[in-house]
């Protein structure tokens, strides 16, 4: 399911391409942290950290700030993504 719906965020224009990644256990999550990921780097800064659900502003916040600070390189690794 999380490759079809990478293929689609894709094909729409959301993410840019890039290469298949090994399959793993967990690609599944990993593959839609890539694409959070660059989602929330192309936000323009003054909301790359705003969060709409009250619960996890802090946490939120936290994440997407260490997100927004890495290339992109740099995140699929931590998310142990490698291509194939």
């Amino acid at each position: 399911m999380a490759d079809l719906f990478d293929r689609t965020m894709v094909e729409e224009g959301f993410i840019r391409p890039h290469p298949t990644f090994q399959v793993l256990p967990t690609s599944g999550y990993r593959l839609t942290e890539h694409a959070y990921a660059e989602i929330i780097q192309g936000l323009p800064t003054e909301i790359q950290t705003s969060v709409p659900v009250w619960d996890q502003i802090y946490m939120e916040r936290m994440h997407s700030g260490y997100v927004v600070g890495l290339e992109m390189l740099a995140w699929d690794e931590t998310l142990n993504l490698k291509p194939r």
